[in-house]
């Protein structure tokens, strides 16, 4: 075989072997799709896709605890969103008195936020706090947090900034909403083999990230359990059918607790942080990759190309000898 025909050769598993490693992490796990997969609800996948287990309707808080002055934020979701029915949010104070009420519309796909400000006259007794959360006649749910107390006075609150930041992977452009208290977001980076999120921030006091992460971007996924003889077999798993697992959260290095509500489309992580963090990582189970389809397809068509340029000119690559 002369020198030229090698190099084509190797061209050519160049261009295949490009394909397959810039598919997305976790596709060669993929079995057929499901041909019901487009009308998944919020029910089936708010708590690991269990129907029978699945509340119909979770809050939560961005933290646990607040003070005077602090900006509450308010998530959760609806497992089947009824048209134009509205949110009812309450809050009660420690001795069971109504100090906040709001309504709003869900989203298609069941998400909700909302924000608060504990400040003025009727944020002053400490103790728990009850948020109920309504939706419809009889779907309710609680959740609690500590209010350390004030005096009643208006003060300023800390500064809190609500936008989206554009993350390109994959050939596409993905938009990831947040809400960060104490602090601005400075960057997104997709880090594909740690299947990681990594967000700079710079904080100017302690405070708290809630960021809204698309599935179709990067997702937790409990990983299937195949028997020897499965592996043998050559079974595929549809990694989108296998229940959620947990994202891990690292700041600067090491594990923090976070809050999680979730829907059909994405999942809403709200992270604490110190004035001094800088850097939070969100690691999963499966991401996209900095290259997509198309940018395979264009060095695989570019190879192509050069082979056929060569074997019509006589090109060589290497000097004969």
């Amino acid at each position: 075989m002369t020198s030229r025909y090698v190099i084509y050769v190797i061209l050519v598993v160049i261009g295949i072997s490009s394909i397959i490693m810039m598919t997305p992490v976790n596709a060669q796990q993929s079995g057929p799709t499901n041909p019901n997969a487009n009308v998944t609800t919020a029910y089936k996948l708010l708590q690991n896709s269990t129907l029978t287990t699945t509340p119909p309707i979770i809050v939560t808080t961005d933290l646990k605890s607040y003070s005077q002055g602090d900006t509450i934020i308010i998530k959760g979701a609806v497992r089947q969103v009824e048209n134009e029915t509205a949110i009812t949010i309450r809050v009660f104070n420690s001795i069971k008195n109504l100090i906040s009420i709001g309504q709003f519309i869900p989203t298609s796909s069941g998400s909700f936020s909302d924000t608060i400000k504990a400040n003025g006259p009727l944020w002053t007794q400490a103790g728990n706090y009850t948020v109920i959360a309504q939706y419809g006649r009889y779907q309710n749910t609680t959740t609690t947090f500590y209010y350390s107390g004030g005096n009643g006075q208006i003060i300023a609150n800390v500064p809190v900034i609500k936008d989206t930041f554009q993350i390109n992977a994959g050939g596409q452009t993905y938009s990831v909403p947040y809400i960060i208290k104490g602090g601005t977001v400075k960057s997104m980076d997709i880090y594909a083999d740690k299947l990681a999120l990594e967000i700079t921030i710079a904080a100017t006091s302690d405070g708290s990230i809630s960021v809204d992460l698309p599935r179709t971007l990067m997702d937790a996924k409990v990983q299937a359990n195949l028997t020897a003889d499965e592996k043998l077999a050559g079974v595929q798993i549809n990694q989108n059918t296998l229940p959620d697992d947990k994202f891990i959260v690292m700041i600067n290095g090491a594990p923090v607790q976070f809050t999680e509500t979730k829907d059909i489309n994405t999942r809403n992580l709200s992270i604490p942080f110190h004035a001094s963090d800088t850097k939070i990582d969100i690691i999963g189970t499966q991401i996209v990759p900095e290259f997509g389809p198309i940018a395979a397809l264009v060095l695989a068509i570019a190879v192509i190309s050069i082979i056929a340029v060569s074997a019509k000119t006589g090109l060589r690559f290497m000097p004969k000898y």
